[in-house]
């Protein structure tokens, strides 16, 4: 037998954007062999693509789940996302990344894992976290235990301030001889193989960056020929971060922030899950784009990622501002700042244009609510007698910070998704999941149904974008965003063999608000590293057949 498997008589489109065209494709040694017209190859295994359609694996462009990898049964969890074609994820984003470690770090990141929904005390121990330090021994512990499907890393600014200011991160500013073990501590992860830097400007500690310290770190990422992937400051037209009364909306001002940064660096600048907050911030689309494509015109290597829904996942601590953080656990308990707190946030949802109902709990962090999980926090408080607000501090209290939301209105509702549409058919914008997967918990349907949702919904549904197209900003195009166009994102001879088969006719999401966690239809075949891993909605081994990518 020529080839150990044939994927024969499929439309193949190759992640190019060039119109699809009948094919065979040949694998051998987990590389594509072969892409010769229909009938010329043998294989050891053939699979039928018969009015199917070939493509590369999909590639996620910003995940978390460089803390559940290491898990032992990590497989069964991610599983969801093999199901619905993702071959390729891109982890450690918004600053948060599970290496490197220092003993400054550990205990924080220790501390962190409860808010992934993976159990704390010894278990971690079992688990084996932080039996690493650098980057290079974390990855090499992933390639040791295998994983599900091929895996980028990028470390997380966040991680690097812990490791290096350890709990002093949150709230102080690093000095001089800091921002000089930030910039090696990135330089030696990047030259392990982390493919840039993620920053989380609206989580703790990155929102205690100024720019001066961001662009040092810029800088050395610029010279490694990184990636830097940022959840910018604000994605709301106000924002606790910039002052009351400003003319500019805060999410236009924290992108232009971001753009000049990329520019005085010289790095490539990849804007994460670029998404419009509230009913009232989702004109300042237009003006967003326009600073994008003035910055592109100016010579920025620019995009973004975004998600079909119009809501995301987050942690409960997202909407606090930074003055209730710094104390936080003094303040939960402090009548006087809660009442503070209360008519800050009763202010925003106004100027916002969300409410409670918006809001909707994935993960109490607490076994008295699990019950809770799935409601939205109007709704929570009626079941708890407390207003919204009141009911909204109980979990965050009860969750010890570990409890996680998902807030709808993002660039759209049920009602109407202009800004959504908008994002999803520029040319700049990949596709990404950006999900967390408990055990227990509400799930976020994106970690069900979003390529399939892109596919048939917005493709064959819709016609907002071409088939050829949207396959290409699912491969090819993030592929070039972490440098490894000659190696994946294609099919082509000498590509790796992942391979999505589906079909373009049927496919769809099948997730509900009711039915969350429902497995796509109309994805027939996966492939990862040339070996078949999903069939028709199942796992088809029990093996891991994915690798760990390294920046070379």
């Amino acid at each position: 037998m020529d080839f150990d498997l044939v994927v024969t008589n499929g439309t193949v489109i190759d992640g190019t954007g060039a119109p699809g065209f009948r094919a065979d494709v040949g694998v051998r040694d987990g590389r594509i062999a072969a892409v010769a017209e229909h009938g010329g190859l043998d294989g050891a295994e053939v699979l039928d693509a018969t009015d199917l359609v070939v493509a590369p694996g999909f590639i996620d462009m910003h995940t978390h789940f460089d803390w559940y990898l290491p898990l032992p049964d990590h497989d069964r969890r991610l599983t969801p996302l093999l199901l619905q074609g993702i071959t390729t994820i891109t982890t450690g984003m918004c600053g948060q990344s599970v290496a490197p470690v220092t003993e400054l770090s550990e205990p924080i990141l220790r501390h962190r894992l409860g808010s992934y929904g993976i159990d704390g005390g010894s278990q971690k121990e079992e688990q084996g976290y932080f039996r690493w330090h650098s980057v290079a021994e974390y990855l090499d512990a992933l390639e040791a235990a295998g994983v599900l499907f091929n895996a980028a890393l990028l470390v997380g600014h966040g991680t690097l301030r812990y490791g290096v200011m350890g709990k002093h991160a949150d709230g102080a500013d690093p000095d001089r001889e800091e921002v000089g073990a930030l910039c090696s501590l990135l330089r030696e992860a990047m030259d392990d193989g982390a493919f840039g830097l993620s920053a989380g400007l609206g989580y703790e500690p990155g929102m205690y960056a100024r720019s001066s310290e961001l662009l040092d770190l810029l800088n050395v990422t610029a010279a490694e020929d990184g990636l830097y992937a940022v959840h910018s400051r604000s994605y709301s037209r106000i924002s606790p971060i910039y002052p009351p009364g400003m003319e500019t909306p805060a999410n236009v001002l924290s992108t232009r922030e971001q753009l000049e940064l990329a520019q005085k660096a010289g790095v490539r600048l990849q804007l994460s899950h670029l998404l419009f907050h509230g009913r009232r911030t989702w004109p300042t689309y237009h003006t967003v784009f326009e600073d994008v494509e003035r910055a592109a015109d100016d010579g920025l290597d620019v995009a973004f990622d975004s998600f079909p829904y119009t809501f995301g996942n987050t942690t409960i601590n997202v909407n606090f501002p930074k003055w209730f953080l710094e104390e936080l656990e003094g303040h939960l308990d402090d009548p006087q700042a809660l009442g503070r707190l209360e008519e800050e946030l009763e202010t925003r949802n106004e100027l916002l244009g969300r409410d409670y109902r918006d809001i909707i709990l994935m993960y109490g962090g607490a076994p008295e609510l699990k019950e809770l999980e799935g409601l939205d926090f109007a709704t929570i408080g009626d079941r708890l007698g407390l207003s919204p607000f009141d009911a909204y501090m109980h979990v965050a209290r009860k969750g010890q910070g570990s409890a996680r939301i998902i807030q709808d209105t993002y660039s759209g509702d049920a009602e109407s998704e202009e800004p959504l549409r908008a994002v999803l058919a520029h040319p700049r914008c990949a596709f990404m999941t950006d999900t967390f997967v408990f055990d227990e918990g509400y799930a976020n349907r994106a970690a069900y149904g979003t390529y399939p949702r892109i596919l048939g919904h917005y493709v064959r549904d819709v016609r907002l974008l071409g088939l050829e197209e949207a396959v290409r900003r699912m491969t090819s195009f993030p592929a070039s965003r972490l440098g490894l166009e000659e190696t994946i994102g294609r099919v082509a001879e000498g590509f790796a063999a992942d391979l999505v088969v589906f079909d373009a006719r049927n496919v769809a999401d099948t997730s509900t608000r009711e039915q969350p966690d429902a497995t796509p239809i109309g994805i027939e075949a996966v492939l990862v590293s040339g070996r078949v891993a999903a069939r028709k909605g199942q796992r088809a081994s029990a093996e891991r057949h994915g690798r760990v990518l390294r920046r070379q």
